[in-house]
């Protein structure tokens, strides 16, 4: 039996539950999302609190999943944070001086997860409906919405969506799970999924892809095989 001891102890009273936690891509940041609605990023090397990003309202729902805008971006702004939230907006943050540079809201939508393409040009929501929408980076202009499945494979999801990932290898591709019970795969040139498989009950950032493309994680919420490949 191994024990592990933790470098760091982050987070204090009244900060809310965490939802998400990232490492930047330089890891030198970790920020973490909570359920009083703001971010809190750290200095990983040192522990203490960098910046808090939209703190200061009582009335602000979860935050529920951050990204790291990958370095291959364009932009020469580095260190952009982007979070989603249970209000259906899609905010763009400069964490190294704590400004909020866009705002997406999606209406009647509660955001759960996000994620960019590998080089940066794309990004995709998914949450309460149905669907996944897919950004261009530098217009933050919507480009495709993914919704529904290819007849006699998929219908595409029935619930929410919880977890969202880009393909490494594929850019085309997106892979996505939820309470439905199904991981769907959608193809951006085609505008709906075009597979699934059966059985991972997603219920947070649950979804991984190795970087070859060649093996799928998932994590369920269920009393067993919650981490299957």
């Amino acid at each position: 039996r191994h024990w592990i001891t933790p470098r760091f102890t982050l987070g204090e009273a009244g900060e809310g539950e965490a939802f998400c936690a990232r490492f930047s891509p330089d890891d030198l940041y970790l920020a973490v999302a909570s359920g009083a609605g703001s971010i809190a990023v750290y200095n990983a090397l040192t522990g203490k609190k960098s910046m808090v990003l939209g703190g200061g309202k009582d009335d602000r729902l979860p935050t529920t999943q951050v990204r790291w805008r990958p370095t291959q971006a364009l932009s020469k702004t580095k260190n952009v944070l982007v979070s989603v939230g249970a209000d259906g907006r899609v905010l763009h943050w400069h964490a190294s001086s704590g400004k909020c540079l866009h705002e997406i809201v999606e209406p009647d939508n509660q955001l759960f997860c996000i994620d960019y393409v590998a080089d940066g040009t794309q990004f995709a929501t998914a949450g309460r409906r149905r669907e996944v929408r897919v950004y261009d980076e530098s217009t933050k202009k919507l480009a495709s919405v993914l919704v529904g499945g290819e007849e006699g494979m998929t219908p595409g999801h029935s619930n929410r969506v919880f977890s969202l990932r880009f393909h490494p290898t594929m850019r085309n591709v997106l892979v996505s799970g939820g309470w439905d019970n199904t991981v769907q795969f959608w193809d951006l040139r085609r505008g709906h999924a075009v597979k699934a498989i059966f059985g991972p009950h997603i219920c947070g950032d649950a979804i991984d892809i190795s970087e070859d493309g060649e093996v799928l994680l998932t994590g369920s919420w269920r009393g067993g095989k919650q981490p299957q490949l």
